[in-house]
């Protein structure tokens, strides 16, 4: 009769861990118990059988179920080292050790029925010799799996001695599972090129997905006429399909996410272990497909876009069916895209912010911001107040003493006011001095009534674009002296009734708000 299901331990894998011999008491103690007080030298008795070592190793998975007690797996192909335990073993035990495939919904217990058949899917050759016959070690060659196969159950079957029947061994450490093969996609070699190569695409389009997004078409615009002449032809490169935003995101999205899961999939067929690939693949793009792409584009995305250009527009075509209908979908969602405009405040503040990065003099940033600021500001923020103007009165008498005062205040243009400063009546032009002799002692009214240079007069609340309108529109081409209407009340105590606007030489010169300008004489 055969034993019933003894206590050998199988493995896992490749190898097992080495079976201690308690379990393997109770069994030989109850043979030892039978009529007859002992096994007949004949016979062959199989208690359980361990997987010593294999060619090849069990799938990944298989091996990670594996148990203390359980089926042995092998691979398909492989050749494995199996130790029986036994009595009555020794050399004769290749002869009465068997496998019979296990048919889905059988078990050991059906007796002759599954030992009758027996496979040779399994072959079995003697191993090396043992000392006692306690112990036998079998050489399995495993045969491959049909192709419509992806795992077979064996079940080990014995003969006690010639003649009697074949009887399968009960429990499931009796039981040898075949299972596929776990093959490559491709070759080692060109699983590490493509992996690689992975890597650089990925890093490519997430680096691209931020230098050229972060590329408006406005921007570009400006590069390809201000810019040197390589920016000029990295930007006429990158203009076009730039102008095609959408379809160019989801490109390159498509392409990255692409490439990312092929990566994994490749990873995943190296490694043989999904944890193993789902970490490698995490480390290997966040490291080379995203923080060093990244920071290389954020700093020189017009250069690296410009030279991946091919690259780009091909990706562009592989992915137009998926692409370019979302796209079109995103443009009339979203609208057509016009790019960073800045108003003047931003533009005044962006030529602060950068000011210490750019070229520009401060009295050109003064200049370009008064100049922004034409239209915001009106002339009583501009013009110089009453009190800091040079002024002269129309009493004065042109002696020495006055001619000198009025060539050293270095103004072309100068009021006159008569007997207080708020009451403005005439403008002398220091040119209509150039006759005057100074020991004539020439009384001002004769001046000013010979010449009578009109004064403008302009509200305070006049803006400062129309005020340079009507500077442009003064005769003689000149710049034109103008006042604000002097009743206090108008413009408030602070100002003391009124400002004085002169041309570049006026007291007006050192305000930052307004322009610079020639005055034609």
């Amino acid at each position: 009769m055969a034993a019933g299901g003894g206590g050998g331990g199988s493995a896992g894998g490749c190898g097992g861990t080495p079976l201690s011999p308690g379990p393997l008491l109770p069994p030989l103690l109850l043979l030892l118990a039978l009529p007859g007080g002992a096994v007949p030298a004949a016979d062959t008795v199989v208690l359980g059988l361990r997987l010593e070592e294999s060619t090849k190793p069990a799938a990944a998975a298989a091996a990670a179920e594996g148990a203390a007690r359980g089926p042995i797996r092998l691979t398909e192909g492989s050749e494995a080292l199996l130790r029986l335990y036994g009595l009555g073993l020794g050399p004769r035990a290749a002869e009465r050790v068997a496998f019979a495939e296990l048919r889905p919904g059988g078990n050991a217990s059906s007796g002759n029925a599954t030992c009758q058949e027996r496979s040779q899917d399994l072959v079995v050759r003697p191993g090396p010799a043992e000392p006692r016959d306690t112990s036998a070690l079998l050489r399995v060659w495993v045969q491959p799996l049909r192709k419509d196969e992806r795992a077979k159950t064996y079940v080990l079957c014995s003969q006690r001695r010639p003649g009697l029947p074949w009887l399968p061994h009960q429990g499931p450490d009796g039981h040898v599972v075949v299972l596929e093969e776990k093959k490559s996609l491709l070759p080692l070699w060109l699983q590490v090129i493509l992996i690689a190569g992975l890597l650089v695409l990925s890093g490519m389009f997430s680096g691209l997905n931020l230098g050229l997004m972060a590329l408006d078409p406005m921007e570009l615009r400006i590069v390809q006429n201000c810019g040197t002449d390589k920016e000029k032809r990295y930007a006429r490169r990158i203009e076009p399909i730039r102008r095609k935003g959408n379809y160019l995101l989801c490109s390159l999205l498509l392409g990255n996410v692409l490439v990312n899961t092929t990566l994994t999939i490749l990873l995943d067929d190296l490694i043989g272990s999904g944890i193993g690939a789902v970490v490698a693949s995490t480390i290997g793009i966040v490291i080379f497909g995203e923080i060093v792409p990244q920071a290389l584009c954020s700093r020189h995305g017009l250069a690296v876009g410009a030279n991946t250009i091919v690259v780009t527009k091909f990706f562009m075509l592989v992915t137009f069916p998926l692409s370019y209908p979302i796209s079109k979908l995103l443009d009339c969602i979203l609208g057509q895209e016009i790019g960073t405009v800045y108003n003047r405040e931003k533009l005044v503040e962006m030529l602060k912010v950068t000011e210490p990065y750019n070229d520009l003099v401060r009295e050109e940033l003064n200049m370009i911001q008064g100049a922004l600021e034409l239209r915001t500001k009106t002339v009583e923020d501009v013009m110089t107040p009453l009190q800091n103007c040079f002024m002269i009165n129309s009493d004065a008498i042109l002696d020495f003493n006055t001619m000198s005062e009025i060539m050293e205040s270095g103004y072309t243009r100068i009021p006159v006011y008569e007997d207080e400063r708020s009451n403005i009546m005439d403008i002398l032009y220091v040119k209509d001095l150039a006759f005057v002799d100074p020991d004539d002692c020439t009384p001002l009214k004769t001046i000013t009534k010979f010449y009578n240079h009109p004064v403008h007069v302009v509200f305070h609340d006049t803006k400062l674009d129309a005020m340079l309108e009507e500077f442009k529109k003064g005769e003689e081409g000149a710049w034109r002296c103008c006042f604000l209407p002097f009743p206090s009340f108008w413009l408030g105590a602070k100002f003391q009734g009124g400002f004085a606007l002169q041309s570049w030489s006026c007291p007006c010169q050192g305000s930052q708000e307004w322009p610079r300008c020639q005055e034609n004489e």
